[in-house]
């Protein structure tokens, strides 16, 4: 059976609730007994003690003791209150009593256990005094000394009216304790209801989230941990639906690359087949497939290239290099294309530049930055390299002339599969995914990259690496 976090924390309150109030109930109710008794036991010593006086002073001024003399006494102290007092001989026997010729006393004797216990300590308790009466009294009894005799003088209070508070007592604790445990049995559940109406939310967009629909995010308001938690899901879920939205732009992407030479293939192959395609056109058209195979080859070694970086396989072994080592083959491989289009290179006239990185990672670094600056020169344009020594680093950049690039152009120019409008019309073999791994291989080896361009003038493209 599901149990919910509401159930548990519900009922764990709700223990904890009553379990205190049950407690602090006994508490108050044995504290306000002893508190009673206590009043009690004032009323009576004190009554005790103008009795005591009376019949001391009595006696020590007397001749002989007079029983009647005393037992008035005891009922003129008792008076109208319902209190008892008795004097007792050592023998247990009553000698005189407020209740006169009512007295139990004189009929039954004060057990010898009893007047022991008085002898020893004096005797304050609510009890039957041993089993001698059939219900609980008030009872106080101290030993005096009268004529060189010992006797004990022992009072009594019913204690009806004790028995009616303790009632009463609970009765109210007990309407008060119901009333305080609805009370708060209903903060609890509002504020649990309070508290797990986020953490209900959370688990119904987490459920969205987790199904790819990210268009409502969490909201909570309060700036507690739930609120944190509910920022983190909304930052994961943006990070998820940013995800989700370039894996569809890469399926697209790549399925519209891949879909575009195999189609040019495929169409070119069913016509030689088919002898739509005549024998002496077979030579140029297979030329053409092969362009379109060499094409898709490069599309795979890229987004291998890419797959590696990502999964942390690519292995970096950095040495000292001379950047223009690396830079003038390069050039070389592409001399044909930069004859065709009579471009002017410049800046290679000077020293040495070195710099601490991977031999294979920066020439394919070079090799991109320079195919595209060739790729977007315009005709008798220029190819300018340019070198800045910083303390522990080293600027080069790459600068080709011809229409640049604008302000969303920059912005987007190393995501993957990017692709200008005008690159698409001049190199429709690419696949927008060079500069992507120029960015990837930079970083990955501890520079920085930047483009700068002027709309009709320049593109310059900024590295920096260790020295």
């Amino acid at each position: 059976m599901h149990k919910s976090i509401f159930s548990e924390f519900f009922y764990l309150c709700a223990a904890i609730l009553f379990s205190a109030v049950i407690c602090i109930t006994a508490v108050l109710l044995v504290l306000s007994a002893n508190f009673y008794k206590s009043d009690k036991r004032s009323y009576l010593d004190e009554l005790m003690s103008e009795a005591l006086r009376k019949i001391v002073s009595e006696i020590n001024t007397a001749e002989t003791i007079d029983i009647e003399l005393l037992e008035q006494m005891c009922i003129d102290t008792a008076g109208d209150t319902e209190i008892i007092f008795t004097l007792i001989d050592s023998d247990g026997a009553a000698l005189a009593c407020s209740e006169a010729a009512l007295c139990s006393h004189k009929e039954k004797p004060i057990y010898q256990e009893t007047i022991s216990r008085v002898s020893e300590n004096g005797l304050y308790e609510l009890s039957t005094l041993d089993n001698y009466y059939d219900n609980d009294f008030f009872n106080i009894a101290y030993e005096i000394s009268l004529k060189g005799n010992t006797y004990f003088f022992f009072g009594r209070l019913p204690c009806t009216d004790f028995n009616n508070f303790m009632i009463r007592l609970a009765f109210t604790m007990a309407a008060v304790t119901a009333v305080i445990i609805a009370v708060v049995f209903l903060v609890i559940f509002l504020s649990t209801q309070n508290i797990l109406s986020p953490i209900r939310e959370m688990t119904i967009k987490s459920r969205q989230f987790g199904e790819g629909d990210f268009s409502n995010k969490i909201y909570v308001a309060d700036n507690n941990e739930l609120g944190f938690l509910a920022g983190t899901l909304n930052e994961m879920a943006s990070s998820l639906e940013h995800i989700e939205e370039s894996r569809k732009t890469f399926i697209s992407n790549v399925s519209h690359e891949l879909k575009t030479p195999m189609t040019t293939i495929g169409g070119f192959i069913d016509g030689i087949l088919d002898g739509t395609i005549p024998p002496e056109k077979h030579e140029h058209y297979l030329k053409i497939v092969s362009s379109e195979v060499d094409r898709l080859a490069r599309l795979v070694r890229t987004m291998l290239n890419i797959s590696k970086y990502e999964a942390g396989e690519l292995t970096i072994v950095t040495k000292d290099i001379d950047i223009i080592t690396v830079i003038l083959p390069i050039l070389l491989n592409f001399e044909k294309r930069i004859e065709e289009k009579n471009i002017d290179i410049r800046g290679l006239d000077i020293g040495k530049f070195v710099i601490k990185a991977d031999k294979d990672l920066i020439q394919q670094v070079i090799y991109n930055l320079v195919e595209n600056a060739i790729k977007f020169v315009n005709q008798g344009g220029y190819i300018e390299f340019s070198f800045e020594e910083q303390e522990n680093a080293l600027l080069f950049r790459i600068r080709n002339s011809g229409e640049g690039l604008t302000e969303d152009e920059i912005s987007k120019i190393f995501h993957r599969f990017y692709k200008t409008d005008k690159s698409r019309g001049m190199d429709p073999t690419g696949v927008g995914l060079g500069l992507s791994i120029v960015s990837n291989l930079v970083r990955l080896q501890g520079g920085t990259i930047l483009v700068r361009s002027e709309p009709g003038q320049y593109t310059e493209f900024e590295v920096q690496l260790q020295k």
